[in-house]
């Protein structure tokens, strides 16, 4: 092979190897900032996720729901609030909707001045009564705290829990797992 041809082709080889570390390296600096920004997003999951479940397990007498009372739900759904309004502007506008539309489901507000929010549910159900199966002692003044008006499907409640859910791991930058 020629001496130029060998130049060149060193010097090609110098330019394209030059060009692929600058490359990686400027992905590793991209990477090493955005992962105090992923960090943050997992902590804010972390401060929603177990409240949502927890709304989830009340409404739907599933996993843990015998241990949270109605007054439990209740603070639950404020210190939910509180943490979502908080958080609206780092987190997607579609999961804002979401979570407010489970939170439609879940609640009926604005029930009148100065009072809570009444939780969408029935005391005795199918699956459990509330006043015998519960790991607490029931107190009938809990009674008024429930709207058994006008509920929601199971099949509702699943489906915007999902919904609100998933974009709750969209929107701190998780894929979607097929």
């Amino acid at each position: 092979m020629a001496p130029w041809l060998q130049v060149l082709f060193t010097l090609v080889f110098a330019g394209l190897a030059g060009a692929l570390i600058w490359r990686l390296t400027s992905i590793d600096k991209a990477l090493w900032q955005n992962r105090p920004i992923l960090a943050k997003r997992l902590e804010i999951y972390d401060r929603i996720a177990p409240d949502m479940n927890r709304i989830y397990c009340f409404r739907r007498l599933v996993g843990y729901w015998k241990e949270i009372s109605p007054p439990d739900m209740i603070a639950t759904k404020r210190r939910l609030d509180r943490e979502v309004n908080i958080y609206r502007h780092l987190l997607s506008e579609d999961f804002y909707q979401r979570h407010f539309e489970f939170m439609q489901l879940c609640f009926h507000t604005f029930t009148g001045q100065g009072e809570d929010a009444k939780i969408r549910a029935v005391v005795t159900h199918d699956l459990g009564d509330r006043r015998v199966h519960a790991g607490y002692d029931w107190d009938e003044a809990w009674e008024p705290m429930f709207a058994p008006d006008e509920l929601p499907t199971d099949y509702q409640i699943d489906e915007a829990y999902m919904q609100a859910m998933n974009a709750l791991r969209r929107s701190i930058g998780l894929r979607d797992i097929d």
